[in-house]
């Protein structure tokens, strides 16, 4: 994918990217038919997207660091097999 970065003075980024023929007929379609430009369906999409995948890595850096806490810890790991026995589940 190429892409062409600038900054602009409104705090925005220009940037270009090549898609495939039939998602930007797709983009065209739902921009005409909502009568909203493409760049708001890109922008929505991209933001939708990178906040996901954000969430994800934030959600996996949270995980690594209480594995790290827990095995700093010392603390003794209880099969789940085990519990599932001492408790008759």
């Amino acid at each position: 994918m190429g892409k062409r970065a600038s900054s602009s003075s409104r705090g925005m980024v220009s940037i270009s990217a090549q898609i495939p023929a039939e998602l930007g007929e797709v983009l065209s379609r739902v921009s005409k038919a909502e009568e909203r430009s493409k760049s708001y369906y890109i922008k929505k999409s991209l933001e939708l997207f990178l906040m996901n995948k954000l969430e994800d890595i934030e959600d996996y850096e949270q995980a690594e660091r209480a594995y790290r806490d827990f095995i700093a810890s010392g603390e003794k790991l209880i099969p789940f097999s085990e519990i599932e026995k001492k408790y008759n589940l």
